[in-house]
């Protein structure tokens, strides 16, 4: 505990220093959300929005071709299959996809609804009784990047990693207008530059944060009574495991 006393301030220092790294991080991808948003909203107004409703009644008529609907409602799981790290961007959607029949590639620009999709598609599978698997994007939480359907062997994402396991794709870009987007065009190219810009200055401190935990740990390890943690975790496990007798 003394040792501790004496590296008190180090410690104080590396955690208020570790809040701005994750701070300035964040604010850079909120930025980064915001520039995607202006790029959704230039694609938005080139898309002819009934063929895309088209191309999703055909979608949900071939998933759900031999699926009644049941009296009672399916259950969702909300999870994250991705995420913005210090190393960069980390995905598992493979080990979502490898053991699935069938698999559909949802592409598109941005804007182009492909996560409205996917809504569309997870929601009918609740009111036929089916339960799924919502991944969504971590950049927009409300958005959606992969939805698992195991009862019926399918899955569907906008991820590249889909192409890994010949997925069918579906892709949205054929329902713009392209006379209607070119105006934008420039803009859009420029919006995406700004993008990966923003999300790479985030990850730069988002590592500068991990780097820094790890300083802040070396004051900790030496003085941690494993032996009394480990009793402790014991403990815990044997009382969850009483609540399930």
């Amino acid at each position: 505990m003394e040792k501790m006393e004496a590296n008190k301030e180090v410690i104080l220092e590396g955690i208020e220093r570790n809040g701005k790294f994750y701070r300035r991080a964040y604010k850079y991808l909120a930025a980064a959300k915001l520039i995607k948003d202006d790029i959704a909203w230039k694609v938005e107004e080139a898309l002819e929005i009934g063929q895309v409703n088209v191309a999703i009644y055909n979608l949900i008529s071939d998933i759900f071709e031999n699926a009644w609907i049941s009296p009672t409602t399916g259950k969702d799981r909300h999870l994250f299959g991705s995420a913005y790290t210090p190393t960069g961007w980390h995905e598992y959607t493979d080990t979502l996809l490898e053991d699935l029949n069938k698999t559909y590639y949802i592409t598109g620009e941005i804007g182009t609804g492909k996560s409205k999709l996917l809504e569309k598609v997870y929601n009918e599978a609740i009111i036929r009784g089916i339960d799924v698997e919502v991944y969504h994007t971590p950049l927009v939480p409300e958005k959606i990047e992969t939805v698992i359907i195991k009862e019926l062997n399918i899955g569907l994402t906008t991820s590249k990693l889909a192409t890994m396991f010949n997925a069918e794709e579906i892709n949205l870009d054929q329902y713009i207008d392209q006379g209607k987007l070119e105006v934008y065009k420039e803009d859009i190219e420029e919006d995406k530059k700004i993008f990966l810009d923003l999300v790479a200055i985030a990850s730069k401190e988002f590592a500068k944060a991990k780097k820094n935990h790890d300083g802040i740990e070396e004051s900790y390890v030496p003085n941690m009574d494993f032996e009394a943690i480990e009793e402790v975790r014991k403990e815990i496990i044997s009382r969850m495991l009483s609540y399930e007798k």
